[in-house]
């Protein structure tokens, strides 16, 4: 057996491995540091101890018998790797070396192990594998994306019906797909390596080719090709057709590759021709419904001139003018339509200013007696909006001119019209005359006029309000307020 030297504990704590020496018997006789840090135990813990029981689960002690065995046996060691107990009752996977220790007559006096704690670079080892495993893994599924990628990109451009055709940077066809077969009447096998020039109308190739070529230079990857107004294609059979496109450019393994993405749109262009002819049609049946309302309704105006040049009664003149004029609003309505350049909408602030100075000239009385005033943004009504409106302006003039301006010699007659974020139209009309009576009230006054107003308002859906006109203050004048929502 072997004689430790006195020093020989201290010597062997110095080894960075896991050093043991065991009797024949298998009994633990000196444990090194790095041993008793790696698994936890101490000195008196291990030394004296079984090697097998102290560190080996029982169903591993017949292979650690049959290691020791081997040991005795050229050349004398044997190496393993198992789970070692820790004192904590977990486990470290060692790979560890049995040697024999052998006297003179070579008999096997005692044992060396010495061994590596390996288990932080299994799980290192294992966490790689899966990670590589993984990778695999992932390159198998994007290769085989990429084959079905391939297989769904193969078959969209086969079953397109829109022709797929590409160039390379010399302008010769490198693809041609069904959709460019229907349309051009070529097969593929006609075309490619051809020049493209093949498939438009000889006028366009020179322009054609100038264009591909400046988009090749410029930082586009994609672009409509709308130089020309119309891009025109030309059939194998000749015949040309009108068509659109759009044209992309990428480079694949340094080459420049030019695709264009082109539909025929012939019958397109015939039922669009169509309509515009019909729209057409329309327009001018439309101008001339309004020219014939307004004419209409001029006649109608004319026999309300003919039945005041045949009667006397005051009261009966003034109904019959209310009622010329309220006829005329709407005639100059029809009117400014038909002169319009759309049929939907009508230049109203235009239409205020040749309404309300109408209807002064045809008040002789109050010629250079009252001025007229304007403050109107630009504001496009339609006609269901413009008749309530006019027929409104009408009343509140008429009544202005009849009834505000009796006791003074000059009087202001003002319009104003305002947009209210796109939504809203702020009509205002006011003056600085003796004002509406005390006795009457806007919002339950019996009077024709204002109960118009006040229905015309309710029909606009708006709302309307009789204020203090702030220009005048001390005035009793008249200041409507009207918000008439656009939408």
């Amino acid at each position: 057996m072997i004689k430790l030297p006195e020093n020989s504990p201290e010597f062997f704590d110095t080894i960075d491995t896991l050093f043991l020496i065991l009797s024949t018997a298998g009994k633990i006789l000196l444990i090194n540091r790095v041993c008793r840090e790696t698994l936890g135990y101490s000195k008196k813990d291990a030394e004296g101890k079984s090697f097998l029981d102290l560190f080996f689960e029982p169903k591993a002690h017949k292979l650690i018998n049959s290691l020791l065995e081997e040991a005795t046996k050229p050349p004398f060691r044997t190496t393993y790797e198992d789970p070692w107990r820790t004192q904590n009752g977990g486990t470290r996977l060692i790979s560890f070396t049995i040697s024999s220790l052998r006297d003179s007559a070579a008999k096997t006096t005692n044992y060396t192990v010495t061994g590596l704690d390996i288990t932080r670079f299994r799980k290192m080892e294992e966490e790689l594998w899966d990670h590589r495993t993984s990778l695999e893994e992932q390159i198998r599924q994007r290769n085989t994306e990429l084959v079905m990628s391939q297989a769904r990109l193969s078959g969209i451009l086969e079953t397109a019906e829109d022709a797929i055709i590409s160039v390379n940077a010399d302008q010769q066809i490198t693809m041609f797909n069904n959709g460019a077969e229907k349309i051009f009447g070529y097969c593929a096998d006609e075309v490619l390596g051809k020049p493209l020039g093949l498939l438009m109308p000889e006028v366009y190739r020179a322009s054609h080719s100038k264009h591909l070529q400046r988009f090749g230079e410029s930082e586009q990857t994609s672009s409509r090709m709308s130089e020309r107004s119309e891009i025109y294609g030309k059939r194998k059979n000749g015949t040309t057709f009108s068509a659109e496109a759009n044209i992309s450019q990428f480079e694949i393994e340094g080459e420049q590759i030019y695709t264009a993405i082109l539909r025929d749109v012939t019958d397109r262009k015939i039922v669009e021709n169509e309509l515009r002819e019909s729209l057409s049609e329309k327009e001018v049946l439309l101008k001339e419904i309004h020219h014939r309302v307004k004419n209409n309704l001029q006649v109608i105006s004319s026999l309300f001139t003919l039945q005041l040049a045949n009667t006397d009664d005051p009261d009966r003149l003034t109904l019959l003018r209310e009622s010329q004029h309220r006829i005329q609003s709407m005639a100059l309505i029809h009117e400014k339509i038909y002169q319009s350049e759309s049929l939907a909408q009508i230049h109203f602030q235009q239409y205020v200013k040749d309404l309300v100075s109408e209807i002064f000239q045809s008040y002789q009385t109050v010629r250079g007696k009252v001025r007229l005033s304007f403050d109107m943004e630009s504001v496009s009504l339609n006609i269901n909006k413009a008749i309530p409106c006019a027929l409104i302006l009408n009343e509140l003039t008429s009544n202005a001119l009849k009834y505000a301006f009796t006791e003074q010699e000059n009087g202001v007659f003002f319009v104003g019209l305002k947009l209210e974020n796109k939504k809203q139209l702020i009509l205002t009309v006011s003056d600085n005359g003796k004002g509406i009576p005390a006795e009457i009230k806007f919002s339950s006054a019996k009077t024709l006029g204002l109960r118009l107003v006040r229905v015309l308002t309710r029909q606009l859906k708006g709302q309307v309000e009789l204020k203090q006109n702030p220009d005048c203050p001390e005035s009793k004048g008249t200041y409507f307020v009207f918000c008439i929502p656009l939408e």
